[in-house]
């Protein structure tokens, strides 16, 4: 099948995979949706773990430390983005989150020694430049501690998934994709004491809430995983990851249609121009 076709298809299941993932946090709550979520996806991806064993074979002692590690990252970034969707709009939520391309660039920069180029640093100071107007509140507007927790809680998601994009590439050219994505497995009994915890304390849940988002989340995003990869293999990477990565303008845009939330017209343009921004650095940075 054509790249260009999986890259779509990740377009529009990433995208949409974003919006069902913010229904399911503010329905379940952070870490529950999340463990929902990890299930779901466990049992997706399970399928393709015998034609990936062999990859194994190749994993040093140093690596599955290092994909654990970063399987680890994966956790606390997609909490973080789960509890930011609960206090702040999804639109701004998503649009600090998905900034992550902008700190790839950097990191690859620090750590790899790879190049900038001027167009780089310039979309990457429009991303910026669109959080700060999103995020910046003036002295004489109040800022509520939910703004600033939310817009916290995003920030560090985008930096956790930014360094998992960033250190995840030289492991994946050793043992392919499929085991540092797979890795969250790892930590679902991290999230299964979390829920049994908030349990204990009352606040027990039925697994029949939020049913459907769970299923559509997990699916959406997994099949945006692996459709993306599989465009990867099959070349083109300069066509297809822009397309791919570009997924954020129809995530922002159906979390606003969906949520229907109020936005100033500064969070807006800070949006459009972080949006612009990280599209852009897609179509540059390949």
């Amino acid at each position: 099948m054509n790249p260009l076709i999986f890259a779509f298809i990740t377009y529009l299941t990433w995208g949409l995979g974003d919006v069902f993932n913010a229904i399911t946090a503010r329905s379940l709550g952070a870490e529950r949706a999340l463990l929902r979520v990890f299930i779901v996806s466990a049992l997706l991806f399970l399928p393709l773990v015998p034609s990936h064993i062999h990859e194994l074979s190749k994993a040093t002692p140093f690596i599955v430390i290092a994909v654990i590690a970063l399987g680890g990252l994966q956790l606390v970034g997609n909490i973080a983005l789960n509890k930011s969707l609960r206090l702040i709009n999804a639109p701004l939520a998503l649009t600090i989150f998905s900034s992550y391309a902008a700190l790839i660039v950097l990191l690859s920069v620090i750590l790899f020694r790879e190049p900038i180029t001027a167009l780089q640093s310039f979309y990457i100071g429009l991303i910026l430049t669109g959080i700060f107007l999103c995020t910046y509140v003036p002295i004489r507007e109040k800022q509520t501690n939910e703004f600033r927790k939310g817009v916290l809680f995003a920030i560090l998601g985008m930096a956790c998934i930014g360094i998992f994009s960033t250190l995840v590439k030289p492991i994946i050219a050793v043992i392919g994709w499929f085991w540092p994505i797979y890795a969250f497995t790892v930590w679902i009994p991290v999230l299964w004491w979390l829920h049994l915890k908030e349990k204990k304390q009352g606040e027990h849940i039925s697994w029949k809430v939020a049913l459907f988002p769970v299923l559509f989340t997990a699916m959406f995003l997994r099949i945006g995983d692996f459709s993306f990869n599989v465009a990867l293999d099959s070349g083109l990477t300069p066509i297809v990851a822009p397309i791919a990565g570009s997924y954020p303008t129809l995530s922002v845009l159906l979390s606003y249609v969906v949520f229907r939330e109020k936005l100033t017209v500064r969070q807006t343009i800070g949006i459009l121009l972080a949006l612009v921004g990280i599209i852009a650095l897609g179509f540059v940075g390949v």
